[in-house]
């Protein structure tokens, strides 16, 4: 089964993403900002990452950019999600190196399959 790191601030998004990833057999992780997600990723296998763009202490395109700096890390495909319209933010989270970017409130059937998509098929 393939291993999904939810990285949120909101306690509620990541009970609401675990809940819609649960039920198609993925096995989720939480962290709350990027630091806690960072510390996740050593201790564990991931396949994908969805990350908020907006967190404190390490914000998501900071995450995204230490993400990168790792080899290990080069191709592990993130998606970000964020209720932002500044374009200039979300290409500096593209040039940060996101596979793509969402806009919340994300309908479940549509981040099911763009899962998928990056992962090639389900779980």
């Amino acid at each position: 089964m393939k291993k999904v790191l939810v990285v949120d601030d909101s306690p509620t998004i990541r009970k609401l993403i675990g809940y819609v990833l649960k039920r198609k057999d993925y096995v989720i992780e939480e962290a709350e900002d990027g630091m806690d997600a960072m510390e996740k990723l050593s201790n564990s296998e991931i396949d994908l990452v969805i990350v908020d763009l907006n967190m404190p202490n390490m914000d998501g395109i900071s995450f995204v950019k230490n993400l990168r700096g790792s080899y290990y890390n080069l191709d592990l495909p993130v998606i970000m999600l964020t209720t932002t319209s500044d374009n200039e933010l979300i290409e500096a989270a593209y040039g940060a190196g996101i596979n793509m970017c969402l806009h919340k409130p994300i309908q479940p059937d549509i981040l099911i399959n763009k899962i998928e998509s990056l992962l090639g098929g389900g779980p």
